[in-house]
């Protein structure tokens, strides 16, 4: 009897086809979405052992982030001193820059709170892949993670490098996106709190 690939399913269609799903799980991971966003991966235990190696083994290499990544490090590497200074002067634990690849997943994925961010880092392979966490490295306990997000954003330099690496980067390839869904609400909302009323939606309206 043939069996049923799933590639990636839903939350509807796992409550539906569970036992299929693991099934097929077992000869290729499985990428389960909630809400339309990517969630939790289902692996076999073979699977699992060989990704304690290495995260990347489950990124493919054509993954639009995968692509975009170099980009977005040479665009902060120009900003290197400033970060620096930033993290020293808010004696902050975790690396900014480490912390502009988290804000950029929550804009992009529109992820709603700092709460469920923290939350996708814990399990979602593609969020740990590009925030630079290993498959078996803990996550910083919420309120590290809450506080050095707050400074990073009450930096206007810094919410102005991220609506720059938004409009350079991603503002020619979010049609080619289709798992994206890009909150520009909330870059309006960061980017207001560093300029007058209206400015900061004239300064993205190229790619909002």
């Amino acid at each position: 009897m043939r069996k049923e690939r799933f590639d990636k399913v839903g939350m509807q269609e796992l409550d539906q086809h569970l036992a299929k799903v693991v099934e097929a799980a077992r000869a290729k991971p499985v990428s389960v979405f909630r809400y339309g966003v990517p969630w939790v991966w289902i692996v076999s235990q073979e699977a699992w052992q060989y990704a304690l190696k290495e995260v990347s083994s489950y990124i493919q290499p054509s993954h639009y982030l995968v692509l975009a990544r170099p980009q977005i490090e040479d665009i902060v590497a120009e900003h290197a001193e400033m970060l620096d200074a930033l993290a020293t002067a808010q004696q902050m634990r975790i690396p900014p820059r480490t912390l502009i690849n988290v804000l950029l997943l929550q804009l992009l994925y529109s992820v709603p709170s700092e709460h469920q961010l923290h939350e996708q880092l814990n399990y979602n392979l593609l969020f740990r892949w590009f925030a630079g966490l290993h498959l078996n490295q803990a996550v910083w306990d919420f309120p590290a993670f809450d506080r050095d997000i707050a400074a990073l954003l009450d930096c206007p330099d810094v919410v102005h490098l991220i609506r720059r690496i938004i409009a350079e980067v991603f503002s020619d390839r979010l049609l080619q996106m289709p798992e994206v869904s890009m909150n520009f609400s909330l870059l309006h909302a960061w980017l207001g709190k560093h300029t007058g009323p209206g400015e900061g939606e004239r300064r993205i309206v190229t790619i909002g």
